[in-house]
């Protein structure tokens, strides 16, 4: 019996194929992140090598092994992990700050993959994510999975499917996965987690259909006030000047080499907070995600132009593909904050320098 919630097409997918014996060798679960894709590839990997009867059962040996990743057969590649070096020679990649998943890991895979199962019916490799492989590495894993190994299946996770090479998405089987309706995350939370009501519509409407986002944000309790504090700073820095400005851009590009993940959740609730500006500036206050911040997006939504909010969007959505593209993090932070909209009453007050002021000081 399949756990995974709010994702019953993946699973109609992957159950489909195991009844009918003809499970692929590779697929490719993708979608946005939190939506239940570790957690479907985990059950994937139970189902193939269950015991009991409606797999998952999650009772017998094989899927206890696998829920707490003992498993000979089951594989997990992350960034960082054990790779070899030097033919038998061992590395643990999560001690050396690494960021991505290299093609030592992947040459690890290909030789374990070799080998029959230990215990299970199948070997299955995991690699989540995916769009953290490099360019020899995702070359590496080609030719794997070029030469499928019967008894192998690999299941590559990713949030950004664009980010994989074309050669190596097309080797696979998609399964895509969705964000869930507010209303089903809240019913879920209330029956399975027993969040009370009123919490449960609040993360619900926060999550942006994300159910592995609410229930992050019910067991963490440092969750929601992180929160917060982000979008204060979003509301802060419209008003603060240069330095201050610089200095955030410094404080987040230091963040940025140590926890990239942190960063994107930064300019991604940065990009909700300005959709939510726009939305109150468009006359749609009733929309917006952040209804506890109402009468601040109402502030912002009278001093901004739509004009203004769009065009900050816009250069959020382009600062994320830089980061993701490796450019000098402190540049494009810096860069970014500078583009923050002035307000029509800032664009109408004459400049320092310019003719309008000097004659006014005549």
């Amino acid at each position: 019996m399949w756990q995974t919630i709010g994702q019953e097409r993946a699973v109609a997918v992957l159950s489909r194929a195991l009844s009918e014996g003809r499970a692929s060798h590779a697929y490719l679960f993708a979608g946005p992140p939190q939506v239940g894709k570790a957690t479907a590839a985990i059950e994937f990997a139970q189902s193939l090598n269950c015991c009991g009867e409606d797999p998952p059962c999650h009772r017998c040996k094989q899927c206890h092994l696998i829920e707490e990743g003992k498993h000979p057969d089951v594989e997990l590649i992350s960034i960082g992990g054990l790779c070899e070096e030097s033919g038998a020679d061992h590395r643990d990649h999560s001690t050396d700050g690494s960021k991505e998943i290299r093609i030592c890991q992947v040459r690890r895979l290909k030789r374990i993959a070799s080998r029959a199962p230990f215990e299970g019916r199948y070997r299955v490799a995991i690699i989540d994510p995916a769009d953290a492989l490099n360019a020899e590495s995702s070359n590496a894993l080609l030719k794997t999975l070029e030469e499928p190994v019967p008894s192998l299946v690999l299941i590559l996770v990713t949030s950004r499917e664009e980010a994989l090479l074309p050669t190596v998405r097309s080797r696979c089987r998609l399964v895509p996965f969705n964000t869930m309706p507010s209303a089903a995350i809240a019913k879920a939370l209330a029956e399975t987690w027993e969040v009370p009501p009123d919490d449960a519509s609040l993360l619900a409407r926060l999550s942006g259909g994300r159910l592995g986002w609410a229930v992050t944000a019910w067991v963490d309790e440092t969750f929601l006030p992180a929160r917060e504090t982000v979008l204060e700073d979003a509301y802060r820095l419209t008003a603060a000047g240069r330095d201050e400005r610089f200095a955030y851009a410094n404080q987040l590009a230091l963040r940025f080499s140590r926890d990239r993940e942190n960063v994107f959740g930064v300019l991604e609730l940065w990009q909700e907070w300005w959709r939510d500006v726009l939305l109150v500036a468009a006359g749609r206050p009733e929309t917006v995600v952040n209804a506890g911040n109402l009468d601040r997006l109402a502030l912002m939504g009278g001093k901004y132009t739509v004009e203004d909010i769009v065009s900050f969007l816009a250069a959020l959505r382009k600062t994320r593909a830089y980061l993701l593209d490796n450019v000098n993090a402190q540049l494009a932070l810096e860069v970014l904050l500078l583009q923050l909209p002035a307000s029509r009453k800032e664009r109408q007050l004459p400049d320092a320098a310019s003719p309008a002021a000097v004659r006014s000081r005549d």
